[in-house]
């Protein structure tokens, strides 16, 4: 396995560990290069697992899921994701830089839901609890 592959692997596990299932997203921002997705909450999987199965020892409450060092961003819609993250995937690594594509939705008032898919091309990936101000993932 090539150093990119290995890299790229690692960073597909760590997507993979996240329990963003019956989770909602609370906020986005997009600000200083770095763009926040706030969830009600984020789970792990226990370690060696990869189903859920309500583990709650490592849960963030009200935690962000962060991608530092943004280069460029493109939204298929101007509405905000406030609800559902689907899918979170590593797709490509170009020196530095990676390309993330983050699927979710927008609810509206009168229930009518959008889909939304964000292309995000980023230097880092990580999970921030903003209880303690702590990077915990990564």
């Amino acid at each position: 396995m090539s150093e990119i592959e290995g890299v790229m692997e690692k960073i597909k596990r760590f997507l993979s560990s996240l329990y963003l299932g019956d989770r909602y997203c609370e906020n986005v921002e997009i600000l200083n290069k770095k763009i926040t997705f706030q969830f009600n909450c984020i789970s792990r999987l226990k370690p060696g697992t990869s189903e859920w199965n309500f583990y709650n020892d490592e849960n963030v409450e009200h935690g962000c899921l962060v991608f530092d060092e943004v280069k460029e961003y493109q939204c298929s819609s101007d509405l905000p994701f406030n609800e559902d993250i689907y899918d979170i995937k590593v797709k490509t690594k170009e020196k530095d830089i990676y390309t993330f594509v983050v699927s979710g939705s927008n609810v509206s008032d009168d229930s009518v839901t959008t889909e939304i898919e964000m292309v995000i091309q980023a230097k880092k990936v990580y999970v921030y609890n903003p209880k303690n101000n702590l990077i915990i993932y990564q």
